[in-house]
């Protein structure tokens, strides 16, 4: 009697944890981000991570909208962006002419963009701004 209520037990834990980890439901990271603009021949703009949450760079990607290059323009992944693959207090994500996963040779005047880093985890459905930045003359 006792081995068949183990074995009931044991099955009940697995079948509802398997079902637990499959409902497609991920919680976004809680993290604090400082931002810096540096306006030059060609603009950069970093986001520092201050606080919070380790973040796997894999989940996250900046957004630029209304730089003055267009292939800047678009959704770049961090992976791409910085060499760690995860982020904690103190990491630094900058966006500039010499990033490579932008390629770009080109000035860049981020002054009239917005710049989100966003989060994606790997079951979500939606992505969460972590941060925001708006140029001057945006």
């Amino acid at each position: 009697m006792v081995a068949i209520t183990v074995l009931l037990a044991s099955t009940a834990a697995v079948f509802f944890l398997q079902f637990g980890d499959e409902t497609g439901t991920s919680t976004p990271p809680t993290a604090a981000f400082e931002t810096d603009y540096s306006d030059g021949n060609s603009d950069a703009v970093t986001f520092t991570h201050e606080s919070g949450d380790s973040l796997d760079t894999s989940e996250l990607t900046v957004v630029v909208n209304g730089a003055n290059v267009s292939d800047v323009n678009g959704r770049h992944e961090v992976s791409t962006i910085v060499t760690q693959s995860e982020l904690s207090a103190g990491s630094v994500i900058e966006v500039s002419n010499s990033t490579d996963s932008l390629d770009i040779s080109k000035n860049i005047d981020f002054s009239e963009a917005t710049i989100k880093l966003t989060w994606e985890g790997s079951a979500a459905t939606s992505s969460t701004t972590l941060a925001e930045w708006t140029g001057p003359d945006a």
